[in-house]
């Protein structure tokens, strides 16, 4: 799955768990808020590419064959 799937996901995630309280987002809002955040989650992306995540040297379960 691309990064760019994992945010969508993220998005349609947070619209579902807010249901309740309001109606979901439509397609449309959802790829506006895309498109208004793709500047971040390209520099996020650079970051983790640059860096790693927090919690690479926790990952144990790399060095198991599976």
């Amino acid at each position: 799955m691309s990064r760019f799937a994992v945010h969508r996901a993220v998005v349609e995630e947070s619209a579902a768990k807010t249901a309740r309280e309001k109606p979901r987002a439509t397609e449309a809002e959802i790829q506006q808020w895309i498109e208004e955040n793709r500047e971040a989650f390209a520099a996020y992306d650079a970051y983790i590419d640059a860096n790693g995540l927090f919690s690479d040297e926790l990952r144990f379960f790399d060095a198991f064959p599976g």
